[in-house]
């Protein structure tokens, strides 16, 4: 494993992923490469042992671009989805930019929740909450359509892994130039109670905050039609200790 980042700089990229898929694997490698390029990149390794895992919120925060690694596990882990929720919370203000990479999946797998990638994030909410309906499922859901309907970058199971890290490195290069020429473009305004708004996006024209409520509306809306298209290939019956699943696995 590569040094941490610095604990006194902010990250320029957060890396989003799966520890169970990768955490010994492409992770840190791909950790390792943007820090010999010159990139502030921050994986969950770099939290100080008994800092408070919330802080990873702040750091999607405070960077300018997210790199989302979505594998087969990668719906195992509320923190992972929690974490996917943020990221998209902040690329709708255009405060922050999203590269997606599907990792070893395809890209209908993540937009229909086919076979395990699926059944993995029922069960995961429906373990904590019991048929209990609450909008985290539907963040969850509408936070993976929208890394889905996004153009992607896919390692294929005969992908050169030093090739396509070296790829994910210039994609994120040509973001942070970009991001800094509209920073001198824009500069922050001095004084106090000025929101401090990363000038991307649309040449720096930011959302109002309607706009970012009609946004995040809309992607509820959208990861709960795709939910329900997920309850109709699952035969649900709440009232049982067991889940009966139907036609869905296998098709992946």
């Amino acid at each position: 494993m590569v040094a941490s980042s610095s604990r006194n700089v902010k990250p320029q990229v957060f890396i989003n992923f799966r520890g169970a898929d990768l955490r010994s694997t492409f992770a840190p490698y791909l950790h390792g490469v943007l820090h010999r390029n010159g990139i502030n990149a921050f994986i969950d390794d770099d939290l100080r042992p008994g800092e408070d895992l919330k802080n990873l919120f702040e750091r999607i925060e405070e960077s300018t671009v997210a790199v989302a690694i979505i594998s087969s596990k990668y719906t195992e882990s509320d923190w992972c989805l929690d974490e996917l929720v943020k990221i998209k919370e902040c690329v709708d203000r255009r405060t922050l930019w999203v590269i997606p990479i599907f990792y070893k999946l395809k890209t209908s797998t993540v937009r229909n929740l086919e076979g395990s990638f699926g059944l993995q994030l029922w069960e995961l909410w429906r373990k904590e909450n019991h048929c209990k309906r609450d909008d985290r499922i539907l963040k969850w859901d509408a936070a993976l359509q929208d890394v889905s309907s996004k153009k992607a970058l896919r390692f294929l199971e005969n992908s050169n892994e030093a090739t396509f890290v070296d790829d994910i490195a210039k994609h994120i290069q040509n973001f942070l130039s970009e991001d800094k020429q509209l920073r001198e473009e824009n500069p922050k305004p001095q004084g106090k109670g000025e929101e401090n708004v990363k000038p991307q996006g649309r040449r720096g024209d930011n959302p109002n905050p309607e706009e970012v409520s009609n946004i995040a509306s809309s992607s509820i809306k959208q990861g709960k039609q795709c939910l329900t298209q997920l309850e109709e290939k699952l035969d649900v019956d709440c009232n049982d200790d067991e889940t009966r699943f139907v036609g869905v696995v296998g098709m992946a």
